[in-house]
């Protein structure tokens, strides 16, 4: 149940929530004017830029959604699972994201296409790392699975079903994470340019190495009560 769900799940789902918000705020007003998580909108301009015969953004398009692609491969091939479990990969997976939005940053300045890549990959790549948790489904990186969970929930609670007010209040989290994200993402854009990405580069560095700590803790506290016992 979501009852179940500790803290630092909420915590880092939003707060990454928020991270991917920027990153495709930042993507979007870039020079490519193409945001990196909206793999259902690349998708349909590939079909309008092969029906317009525009092959070179037919191409660009593919290659944003094949690098988010890879980065949910690349979590797959590190997690190996689908349940959020404490111990597994994600501090290296949250650490290895910093590092792709670092060079995404680089690349950017460059005026490379590269930059736009990366960062899909990352997003990819983070997106992909949580998949559910007690029946929770949690994605970071695009808003369409929640705002559909949030109104199959309120229609079905107008129509006299109980309300899962926690899982409501999940979704809610997520939902206004992403969107300030964005925002803020744009506002810092206007101000820093790309060097705006190394907030959200931050962030995930903070997050993964938070994690590490805690992991370590826990199980340094499994240990003493198991030599106690």
């Amino acid at each position: 149940m979501i009852n179940r769900l500790p803290a630092w799940v909420w915590f880092g789902g939003v707060l990454l929530t928020f991270s991917a918000g920027m990153v495709n705020g930042i993507a979007y007003l870039s020079f490519t004017n193409q945001a990196v998580t909206h793999v259902t909108g690349s998708i349909t301009l590939v079909s309008v830029g092969m029906a317009r015969g525009d092959w070179l953004s037919v191409g660009r398009l593919l290659a944003v959604v094949l690098t988010f692609f890879m980065g949910a491969f690349l979590s797959g091939l590190i997690i190996r699972g689908e349940t959020l479990r404490l111990g597994r990969g994600y501090g290296f997976i949250l650490l290895f994201e910093s590092f792709l939005l670092l060079n995404s940053l680089w690349l950017y300045q460059h005026s490379s296409f590269g930059g736009q890549l990366v960062a899909s990959l990352a997003c990819g790549l983070q997106n992909a790392m949580v998949s559910t948790f007690s029946g929770a489904v949690l994605r970071t990186t695009h808003m369409t699975g929640i705002l559909t969970d949030i109104g199959a929930k309120l229609g079905r609670w107008m129509r006299g079903s109980p309300m899962d007010k926690r899982r409501l209040l999940l979704y809610c989290l997520l939902l206004t994470g992403f969107t300030t994200g964005g925002a803020f993402g744009a506002l810092l854009f206007t101000h820093l340019l790309y060097n705006s990405l190394m907030i959200p580069a931050l962030i995930t560095a903070f997050a993964g190495i938070a994690y590490m700590i805690h992991v370590i803790r826990l199980r340094r506290q499994k240990k003493s009560l198991y030599i106690a016992g």
